[in-house]
C-alpha cells in the first residue's frame, strides 16, 4: 500500500480537491487512480468541484475516509 500524507495530497496538482467546511475533500476517481487501489470500501459524498474551469458534481472523500476504507493487500 502506498503511504499517504494529507499535506502532500493537498499540494498535488494532479488530484482535484475542494475545501468545504474547513475540511479537504478529494476526488474519489483521482484518488483511486493516484493510489492504483480498489477504493470500493471508501465512503464518499457528492460535492460541486471546479475542474478545468467547469463546475461538476463529483464523488469526493476525505483523507480520513480514504484511510478507513483502504483495503489491506
Amino acid at each position: 500500500m502506498r503511504p499517504l500524507k494529507e499535506k502532500l495530497l493537498i499540494k498535488d496538482a494532479t488530484i482535484n480537491k475542494v475545501q468545504f467546511d474547513k475540511e479537504w475533500f478529494f476526488s474519489f476517481e483521482d484518488m483511486a487512480f493516484y493510489l492504483k487501489e480498489d477504493l470500493s470500501e471508501v465512503e464518499f459524498i457528492h460535492l460541486p468541484m471546479l475542474i478545468d474551469g467547469v463546475e461538476e458534481i463529483v464523488k469526493c472523500c476525505t483523507f480520513e475516509d480514504i484511510l478507513r476504507g483502504r483495503k489491506e493487500l
